[in-house]
């Protein structure tokens, strides 16, 4: 009864943790507005060995064909200490800052007025990551044996600590390389819609530039014609 109930406890951890939140939004800022998201943050993330840090990537982008937008990115505690800041973002940012326990952390983005128009603000993901080892060799210890004994050892209380700890860890990894996924994701598509977008515009200038040979050829042969009519062009010996 006792191993049955920890194998429930421990399939109750695998699906509780392995869905950790990791946010992907976009949001379209105007000048001189602040849009902040928020990610919260629970005692027991802070349970696993390590230096637990906020991690994200922000693509910055707009839809004007006059004026570049940019932004101020700002990371703040739960007691709003900013904690990193990064101004005249044109393009793309990473932050990865210390976390001072639990809480809900901000990530804000301000949108001046000298930007002059709506700055697209993509927060591809905004999330917690370890980023050291687990002290002691890390790993979850496997007990050895036959299977009742294997069994009785894993209803202790520190194994199951043990792998609820070893599995948050995994699943911050997770959320961070699923980020990093999206990211490149992300700058590929922004690549292809540059690519898309220059081969539009080369075309179109293509275009405009046969027209406007046409239209000085045309010009040419049509001033030349008139000087060889009757009368226009007198011959002296």
């Amino acid at each position: 009864m006792e191993t049955s109930s920890s194998l429930i406890s421990l399939l109750v951890i695998l699906s509780g943790l392995l869905v950790q939140t990791c946010y992907a939004v976009k949001i379209v800022i105007p000048p001189g507005k602040t849009e902040c998201v928020s990610q919260s943050l629970t005692g027991e993330h802070f349970e696993v060995p390590g230096g637990p840090r906020i991690d994200g990537r922000v693509l910055v982008g707009g839809n004007s064909q006059y004026y570049v937008p940019f932004i101020t990115i700002r990371v703040t505690s739960s007691t709003g200490e900013q904690l990193w800041q990064q101004q005249h973002v044109y393009s793309e940012a990473h932050f990865n800052v210390a976390a001072r326990g639990p809480g809900s952390y901000q990530a804000c983005f301000f949108n001046p007025w000298e930007s002059r128009t709506d700055a697209v603000v993509d927060l591809v993901y905004f999330t917690l990551a370890h980023l050291r080892r687990p002290m002691g060799g890390g790993g979850v210890t496997i007990p050895k044996g036959t299977s009742e004994d294997r069994a009785k050892e894993l209803a202790h209380k520190e194994h199951m600590d043990e792998v609820q700890r070893t599995i948050l860890g995994m699943s911050e990894f997770i959320s961070v390389v699923g980020g990093s996924q999206k990211y490149l994701h992300r700058k590929l598509e922004r690549h292809q819609q540059t690519m898309a977008s220059n081969s539009r515009r080369v075309r179109w200038y293509a275009v405009l530039e046969v027209g406007v040979l046409l239209v000085v050829t045309g010009v040419q042969i049509y001033t030349i014609r008139k000087f060889f009519e009757s009368g226009r062009i007198k011959i002296t010996v």
